[in-house]
């Protein structure tokens, strides 16, 4: 084993010892994954490893402009064509910018919608203290949250990163296709890769798959935007075990699971051009402002202490994660915890904040330079 890959196992053995119940994380070089490791538990009360299968949040964005843009090569939607061609007007009915939004605005978040995960109300009744379990949402209901509030700004005209976008451009995957959103998944991504630890979370897979158990970052800013359920069980170390609840709030814009293991062969895939043909490779990168970063058609390309980096971040209540590769080195990571941090203050930790403030993208390469 080189010194670097000790060096990346000590780190993330630390991290799981300190500040994360269960982190796990798989690097990628060419189209197969070189090297992974799972530090922590799945199940820290009972000393289950298992698969440590955790939600990816927003990298399900990714998942789903594939599916869009495949759809496209296929000639069943246009980027540049408003969503109001195909949708219908009830789904629409109040939410800014719905009548000439297009395709491409909502892909690369320059639609001007508001999104629901900034709603005061959705909050408290998703993630916080009026969270039921036992519920499992519908998509539109989501966007009841943003009816009949203010653009942020006209489509195209700058960037706002808004969930809302991808509930509706899941909405357009299944009016477009006929099937729901998790069919179209399994028939164009999750099957055709052989992703086995991988699922849109619904009532099916929460009944099938083995569950990690989900902690969440407990702060006064938690406390002050979300509130604290009844369901949530206080734990040491400043966490909320969140296990009670279920991602079928987040839908289309972070509601797969998966492991760092499949993160990262469909990362590759993506990368190498098995997912898209060339030119819409290509489209998908055209970099635009967004932030300290630039975004395109869902993927956000930034530049770090080791490497200008591709990919997307996710965070949802119970895991956070992240995917990325490096643009000028053969090499993809992923990191996965079982522990999120959406509404705690802005420095609490999580997966992004492993890969923005610690040595595993260099470490990742430094590994790579030795397959």
């Amino acid at each position: 084993m080189s010194p670097c890959e000790i060096a990346l196992i000590n780190l993330l053995n630390q991290m799981a010892l300190k500040t994360f119940p269960g982190l796990t994380m798989a690097i990628g070089k060419g189209d197969k994954i070189i090297w992974q490791h799972g530090a922590g538990y799945a199940d820290a009360k009972n000393k289950k490893k298992s698969e440590m299968i955790f939600g990816i949040g927003s990298i399900t964005k990714i998942f789903v402009a594939v599916l869009i843009l495949q759809l496209n090569e296929e000639n069943y939607l246009t980027l540049d064509e408003p969503i109001s061609t195909w949708l219908d007007k009830n789904v629409l009915a109040d939410v800014a910018n719905a009548e000439s939004v297009t395709v491409r605005h909502l892909l690369s978040h320059y639609s001007g919608i508001p999104s629901w995960e900034d709603q005061h109300s959705w909050i408290h009744d998703a993630r916080g203290k009026r969270v039921k379990p036992e519920k499992i949402w519908l998509p539109q209901e989501n966007l009841d949250y943003i009816r009949g509030k203010k653009p942020l700004c006209a489509p195209g005209e700058a960037f706002h990163y808004s969930n809302s976008n991808f509930t509706l451009l899941g909405l357009l995957i299944e009016k477009l296709t006929s099937n729901s959103l998790e069919e179209e998944l399994y028939k164009r991504i999750i099957n055709p890769l052989l992703l086995k630890s991988t699922s849109l979370e619904s009532v099916a897979s929460l009944e099938n798959q083995y569950s990690s158990k989900r902690f969440h970052r407990l702060d006064p800013h938690f406390i002050k935007k979300a509130g604290v359920s009844d369901y949530f069980k206080i734990e040491p170390n400043n966490i909320l075990d969140v296990s009670a609840i279920n991602l079928s709030v987040e839908w289309a814009a972070g509601g797969i699971v998966s492991t760092a293991q499949d993160v990262v062969n469909f990362i590759l895939a993506l990368k190498n051009g098995k997912l898209l043909n060339p030119k819409t490779m290509k489209e998908m990168q055209q970099w635009m402002p967004a932030d300290n970063a630039e975004m395109g058609l869902s993927l956000f390309r930034m530049d770090t202490d080791y490497g200008t980096a591709i990919g997307h971040g996710g965070n949802v209540l119970g895991a956070s994660a992240c995917v990325w590769w490096y643009e000028k080195t053969n090499c993809a990571l992923a990191i996965l915890t079982n522990v999120g941090s959406m509404h705690a203050s802005p420095d609490a930790h999580c997966a992004s904040t492993i890969f923005k403030n610690a040595e595993v993208g260099k470490l990742a390469q430094e590994i790579c330079s030795y397959y």
